[in-house]
């Protein structure tokens, strides 16, 4: 297939004159200067390109080179057009044909790439056949294999089809093509150790590059905020993994653990901290990596143009301070902590394998592999392959993720504030089913262990839980309540869909959906609160935990 498959080069590389976008990396870091990249996903097609476009206008205007996009469609783009109907509508916009993929790196001289909803998608043959054609410079992401798609069940074509997306990519990597994995969007994700990072990351080096002879490339960034994790994990790959050739990580993606929800310019502090040290590493280690930084507005909403321009703001003074800081930095606690998480995370590789291998899994073979870890708890995966339980005898962290640790600390503070209020044996004994409606695990974490706290028994159903299977494990559980964290955007469709279904199978649940309560609206260009709609439908709408114990105490 690669063979009719061509590999086109973008408007940016025909105007620029460079051979890859890694060539245009290479050479700004010679220069002293960074290279930035914007993850983009407008309401529209039509938005996203005159997005492209927009960002154009301001690298020329502001002489400050913003010359990659990462583009974000629609959840539905990962998915044939069959199943588009009774799929949940996610935000940001829907391509539908080759044409559109094209349009994107022929908007502007800009590098345009994806990952989301492309490599371990159902629908990823199609989209590396139009991604390539277009000119991408990279294609990923491998390690959302763990990602569901509602409504689609066929596992055996889709990773069928993922291996020989593989096979594509294998094929290109001569030309300079890469498979990128991004880890906190698969099973790390989940993880308590930044050391279970690096372990799990060798295990998908191992899929890519040995079973699969494809070329493996990195990102990360999103759940890793603290600065002496966040970098050491990033010098711990690039030394695994890393050539002069070829590095290994592309890019940095900001964080958004730490972001303010109120007063959020406070966020552009947090934003530009984190830009100053990688320009710092970058220049220090001699690593290209891109710096991907994120809005103020991460944490709350899909954000506009505006607001992406804004932060990049930030990396311009940024860029003109990093060689005076680089001076006075001790890099001392980054490299030991490096070798640290190397040296753990080898081990943790070690038991993965020999793990697999001993339970009948054959690890040559990479369908096998991707299937098995789709299946796999990701946090009894964790703890199984973990070296501490060797040396302790438990799992204990060596370098803990602060999400994990904060995700705790905000349930204790949960908890004893509805304790102090009079709330203790409100939701004792009640059995509640908590799920995640998407591929994200740290809000189901927190609505789980809060819940337990309050004496309440708590079936955990997992992540990407579709909402007939959610009212299915009400009924075979005879559940009291059941509560539903959302975090892309899908919010309102499934509140849609659960009600009907609810309302098909003539019973009455009650039911709560917390995190991210918005969605894209006709007629709007970003994405809005609609709490008050879902509210409407009979579902306790909300993030704080006073009103739903007060609603399920009512029922």
């Amino acid at each position: 297939m690669a063979a009719d498959i061509p590999w086109n080069k973008s408007r940016f590389l025909r105007e620029t004159g460079y051979e890859s976008h890694l060539a245009y990396r290479k050479e700004n870091l010679k220069k002293g200067k960074q290279t930035y990249q914007l993850l983009m996903g407008l309401s529209t097609l039509d938005e996203e390109l005159d997005g492209i476009r927009k960002i154009d206008e301001f690298s020329k205007r502001t002489g400050f080179e913003v010359r990659s996009v990462q583009s974000i469609p629609s959840q539905l783009v990962g998915l044939a057009p069959e199943y588009w109907e009774n799929a949940p509508k996610p935000t940001s916009y829907m391509m539908t044909k080759e044409e559109d993929w094209l349009a994107h790196t022929e908007a502007a001289p800009i590098d345009i790439c994806w990952q989301d909803w492309h490599l371990a998608s159902p629908n990823n043959l199609a989209e590396t056949k139009y991604a390539l054609k277009a000119g991408s410079s990279r294609l990923g992401c491998f390690s959302t294999f763990v990602w569901e798609y509602p409504g689609y069940h066929d596992e055996k074509q889709r990773f069928s089809d993922m291996c020989r997306t593989m096979g594509i990519l294998a094929a290109k990597k001569d030309e300079g093509m890469d498979c990128v994995t991004y880890p906190e969007d698969g099973m790390p994700g989940f993880f308590m150790d930044v050391a279970s990072f690096v372990g799990y990351e060798m295990v998908e080096h191992y899929i890519i590059e040995d079973l699969c002879g494809a070329r493996m490339a990195f990102s990360f960034g999103g759940l890793l905020s603290e600065i002496v994790p966040r970098m050491s994990f990033a010098l711990a790959m690039e030394k695994l993994y890393g050539t002069p050739d070829h590095p290994f990580v592309t890019y940095y993606n900001g964080s958004t653990n730490e972001q303010w929800d109120h007063d959020i310019e406070a966020n552009y502090g947090l934003g530009a901290s984190e830009m100053l040290i990688e320009s710092i590493i970058n220049l220090k280690y001699n690593m290209p990596t891109v710096i991907n930084p994120v809005s103020i507005t991460e944490a709350l909403r899909v954000p506009t143009l505006e607001e992406l321009l804004n932060i990049v703001k930030c990396g311009i003074g940024v860029e003109q301070k990093a060689k005076e800081w680089l001076e006075i930095i001790d890099f001392t606690k980054f490299e030991k902590t490096r070798d640290l998480l190397i040296e753990k995370g080898t081990q943790f590789y070690h038991n993965v394998l020999d793990g697999f291998k001993e339970a009948g899994v054959d690890i040559e073979d990479p369908l096998q592999m991707i299937l098995v870890l789709k299946h796999f708890d990701p946090v009894r995966f964790e703890q199984e392959f973990h070296p501490s339980k060797e040396e302790f005898g438990t799992f204990e962290p060596y370098v803990p993720t602060v999400l994990g640790r904060e995700t705790m600390e905000e349930k204790r503070h949960i908890v004893a504030e509805l304790k102090k209020k009079g709330y203790e044996n409100t939701v004792k004994g009640k059995k509640v089913i908590c799920a995640s409606a998407d591929g994200h695990s740290y809000g189901l974490l927190l609505i789980d262990n809060v819940w337990s706290e309050m004496n309440a028994n708590v079936i955990n159903s997992g992540t990407n839980m579709e909402p007939a299977f959610v009212l299915d494990l009400a009924d075979e559980e005879d559940a009291d309540e059941i509560c539903v964290s959302v975090h892309c955007g899908q919010c309102l469709d499934y509140a849609k869909q659960i009600t009907e279904n609810a309302k098909k199978r003539g019973k009455k649940y009650n039911i709560i959906m917390g995190g991210m309560l918005n969605a894209m609206l006709p007629g709007y260009t970003e994405p809005i609160d609609v709490s008050d709609m879902i509210q409407e439908m009979g579902i306790c709408a909300t993030n704080d935990f006073e009103k739903q114990i007060n609603f399920m105490s009512h029922h």
